[in-house]
């Protein structure tokens, strides 16, 4: 399965059957969310009273169509549980669990280092089950986890690397991933850093091609009106063509979506050797690289901007971009590399 993937669509600016061959390459625009469909609002990791969570499925169904959302992931740890009795013509219900692998030679459990990794299966239905995990020291025993995972029918997200305790000797070396947390809201409530754009580059400069997620990663410990409530935090706007189960599966492996906690993308696409976004009004646009090389589109306080226009240098070896609203909330692309964008 692809790693990468960004469905691309290629649009002439300037079709006209007597433009010159140049100036129809120089126009040519290459969309990297699609230029069609539709944005879904999803919440990809949640747990449920099946494992620690304090509402029911259908409880949390209730409050996160009330919000907008269209997607929720049901992913119970240790636990693969179909919830396709939920989904209906305006909502869809992954069916997934979050696996964790963890280091239990300390006594105290706030020390304890882990893998949680959140494993979504491709197809609806009621014929998944729990994959038997390894211990913790091997990274090998580990990719090949992750392996057996994918051939069993899933697609693996790695979770909240800082809130777990690990380091890159933990993540360096991870492999087959599709995505993995970029932000996680009920770590960042719990008081711990839950911007991951470190580990996220670090994998991606380290060979990795895998996308980004935001999520809640909600318990519902407090209720929906406490500023404690770890719901409607962390969201991941899928793009595609319909709301059913595959349609959004298969957005997930292309790529076709962006992580938020707040801030709404419109449009992302190359032209002309530029990278252009446009955006709901913010403070600050930021393209970040493989490389120490950066742009920023920036304004003062109480001002806002909707879009930029980024260079694209070939030595780039990828591209991504953060947006920042003038609360701080952030919205994040994925990470497209240069030798499928150009």
């Amino acid at each position: 399965m692809p790693q990468s993937g960004c469905r691309a669509r290629l649009v002439y600016a300037d079709c006209a059957p007597a433009a010159s061959l140049f100036r129809r390459m120089i126009r040519l625009r290459k969309y990297l969310l699609p230029e069609g469909g539709k944005f879904y609002k999803a919440n990809l990791h949640c747990h449920t009273t099946i494992s620690d969570g304090d509402l029911t499925d259908k409880e949390l169904k209730k409050a996160y169509k009330e919000q907008g959302y269209s997607v929720v992931a049901f992913t119970d740890h240790d636990i693969c549980v179909s919830h396709h009795e939920l989904t209906d013509k305006d909502f869809v219900a992954l069916t997934a669990y979050e696996a964790d692998i963890s280091n239990w030679i300390v006594d105290d459990s706030n020390f304890v280092r882990c893998y949680h990794f959140n494993c979504y299966a491709t197809t609806d239905g009621d014929g998944y089950s729990t994959v038997p995990k390894p211990g913790y020291g091997s990274i090998d025993a580990i990719n090949d986890y992750i392996s057996r995972l994918r051939d069993a029918g899933y697609i693996v997200c790695y979770n909240h690397p800082n809130w777990s305790l690990q380091t890159f000797e933990d993540y360096g070396g991870l492999k087959g991933l599709f995505a993995m947390e970029i932000f996680n809201y009920s770590a960042m409530l719990d008081g711990i850093d839950a911007n991951h754009e470190m580990p996220y580059d670090a994998l991606l400069r380290g060979g990795n091609r895998l996308f980004c997620v935001a999520t809640d990663d909600n318990h519902n410990r407090s209720p929906f009106s406490h500023p404690l409530c770890d719901s409607f935090g962390g969201f991941t706007m899928i793009k595609t063509d319909s709301l059913s189960y595959g349609s959004i599966i298969e957005s997930l492996t292309k790529g076709d979506f962006y992580a938020s906690m707040g801030p709404e993308i419109h449009s992302l696409y190359t032209e002309d050797g530029n990278l252009c976004i446009k955006c709901s009004g913010v403070r600050s646009i930021h393209m970040t690289t493989g490389g120490r090389r950066t742009e920023v589109a920036r304004v003062h306080d109480g001002e806002t901007l909707s879009e930029a226009r980024f260079y694209i240098d070939p030595k780039d070896v990828y591209v991504r971009v953060q947006i920042t609203d003038n609360s701080g909330r952030r919205a994040n692309t994925n990470a497209y590399f240069i030798d499928e964008i150009l």
